[in-house]
């Protein structure tokens, strides 16, 4: 659970500030609340656009589990994580 909590740490009040969405891992899978839908989609590289912004998460194995208008699941190896810098 360690992985879950940094997750939390680093991403949660950035993300939530910045772009308007929850990064949150759940049974495993990363769960991405807040979501405007996917703006690339490969195993290797997802793209998820935000209320400002996007969030790429890179890794190996890449999917998308389930989506709703509110949520995506993904399921991989997760190795990164990146926010764009946005302005305020």
């Amino acid at each position: 659970m360690v992985f879950s909590e940094d997750v939390k740490r680093v991403f949660k009040d950035r993300a939530q500030a910045a772009c308007g969405c929850e990064v949150t891992l759940s049974g495993g899978h990363l769960v991405v609340s807040g979501h405007k839908g996917l703006a690339a989609l490969s195993p290797e590289e997802v793209v998820v656009r935000l209320k400002k912004g996007v969030l790429k998460v890179t890794g190996a194995s890449l999917s998308v589990l389930r989506a709703s208008p509110f949520e995506i699941y993904l399921s991989g190896v997760v190795r990164s994580l990146e926010f764009p810098e946005v302005d305020a």
